[in-house]
């Protein structure tokens, strides 16, 4: 049993990393080059990839629902990244000050992500028209974040580990240097694993989803003007 969980350390902390980045950041050129051929006649250039490249809107449904919970959602990602960046950084250099930055601003954007995914999920499951619209992925995806949100938050609560930067940002840099050093992580608990095993799972996973259209950038929408959506029958009467 050991022998097989050495092995299989090897793979999801040595091998995995590249394979998921390579999935990150490849498919989506490709479903992006792949566009361009189903759309040869745009005026104006987008990677806007294939045909399930689309966030598949549901903002007509349930509106009161999305309005603090979107903005959760949407800075707590942006906050994430910046946190998790402060923590890599400090904790490769042993900056203390930016590992205790990473943590509390993490716990902040963790809880506001977590609010807005739940309110999500629960929007999904409630609304007949959302449950309607609603795929597999949709409800995976949710759930997914959600539990790589809840573990990291299950570290900083309740488990109150702080020092999980010193071993994973060495891990990273090991990474970057293509020699990786699946000890450190290795020797890290098992919720750090996880969490760490679940982001990596969800970057191999994304570029199969609907979230892709992250990369889409239109280059015209910043100059375009604001686009009104009214309800036609109460214009009607």
């Amino acid at each position: 049993m050991a022998a097989f969980w050495s092995i299989w350390t090897d793979f999801w902390f040595g091998v995995f990393p590249y394979l998921a980045l390579g999935l990150f950041l490849g498919l989506p050129i490709y479903r992006a080059y792949r566009g361009q051929l189903i759309y040869p006649l745009r005026e104006q250039w987008t990677a806007r990839g294939d045909f399930e490249w689309t966030p598949r809107p549901s903002g007509f449904f349930g509106r009161r629902w999305m309005g603090a919970a979107s903005m959760a959602f949407h800075w707590g990602v942006i906050t994430l990244f910046v946190s998790h960046l402060l923590g890599l950084i400090g904790g490769y250099y042993g900056y203390t000050n930016w590992i205790e930055a990473f943590h509390w601003l993490g716990l902040a954007a963790g809880l506001l992500f977590v609010y807005g995914l739940s309110i999500a999920l629960i929007r999904r499951i409630k609304i007949p028209e959302m449950r309607a619209m609603s795929k597999n992925e949709d409800y995976i995806i949710l759930i997914w974040l959600l539990s790589i949100a809840l573990s990291a938050l299950y570290l900083v609560i309740v488990d109150r580990f702080f020092g999980a930067s010193m071993d994973v940002a060495p891990w990273v840099i090991s990474l970057v240097k293509f020699s990786p050093d699946v000890a450190l992580v290795a020797s890290s608990s098992p919720i750090t694993q996880l969490h760490l095993g679940l982001a990596l799972g969800f970057f191999a996973y994304f570029p199969f989803t609907k979230m892709v259209h992250m990369w889409s950038y239109p280059f015209g929408y910043i100059t375009r003007p604001y686009i009104a959506i009214r309800q036609y029958m109460r214009w009607a009467r």
